[in-house]
């Protein structure tokens, strides 16, 4: 802890790590989608393991938020583009989604750029407050097809 803050450690997640780490993620999908994603509620956790394991994991460095020792946040990442950025619920607005991005930054100096669904308004808010800006409007591929935003930081 400095100055009252905790400190939050940035590092690769590791193999063991796998199924904490996805769990993690599906609270942190589940609190941020539900209910208005109704697909998000038909996916097992086996269905979001897979899924993790095999396309967010095979393809993208999996960064860990550590705080004394308890991962509260992940970031997935793929030279300038973020795929996935969730903050644990319980420790949302506290610093955590900040340092994932500052770390984003220090790997991609260039730019960034990611991918939210419109509707994801606490999301759309976090990153305009950082500096990202909405480049286009679409619809996100299948199965979700929900409208989304391209956002991009450039410094």
């Amino acid at each position: 802890m400095e100055n009252g803050v905790v400190s939050t450690r940035i590092r690769l997640m590791q193999p063991e790590e796998l199924i904490d780490t996805a769990r993690l993620w599906c609270r942190s999908k589940d609190e941020a989608y539900l209910p208005w994603l109704a697909i998000e509620a038909t996916y097992s956790f086996e269905d979001n393991l897979g899924y993790f394991r095999d396309t967010v994991c095979a393809n993208h460095r999996v960064w860990l938020a550590d705080r004394k020792g308890a991962v509260v946040g992940l970031l997935a990442q793929a030279d300038e583009f973020i795929d996935q950025l969730f903050v644990d619920p319980e420790r949302q607005r506290s610093g955590v989604g900040t340092a994932l991005l500052a770390w984003a930054r220090r790997e991609s100096p260039a730019g960034l750029a990611l991918y939210t669904f419109q509707r994801n308004t606490r999301a759309r808010q976090f990153y305009e407050k950082h500096g990202f800006r909405a480049v286009a409007f679409g619809v996100s591929p299948a199965p979700e097809s929900e409208p989304d935003v391209r956002y991009e930081w450039r410094p």
